[in-house]
């Protein structure tokens, strides 16, 4: 359920990010908000990912002891 929530969280405040940045005067600011939060959520998958291995690779060493 929380990874649901994150993305759709995720796609609801860079979609208000860019409709901001469509009536701003300069609007790089509101499109680096909305970039950030997407390159925020790619980095919070990758290190899920990362921790999963880590699991695996502790799990595979514990099973080649026995």
């Amino acid at each position: 359920m929380w990874p649901t929530i994150k993305f759709l969280g995720t796609i609801f405040i860079s979609f208000i990010a860019m409709i901001g940045a469509l009536g701003a005067e300069n609007p790089f600011l509101l499109f680096a908000v909305a970039w950030g939060i997407w390159i925020l959520y790619i980095l919070s998958l990758r290190t899920k990912r990362k921790k999963e291995l880590d699991r695996e690779r502790l799990i595979r060493e514990i099973l080649d002891k026995l």
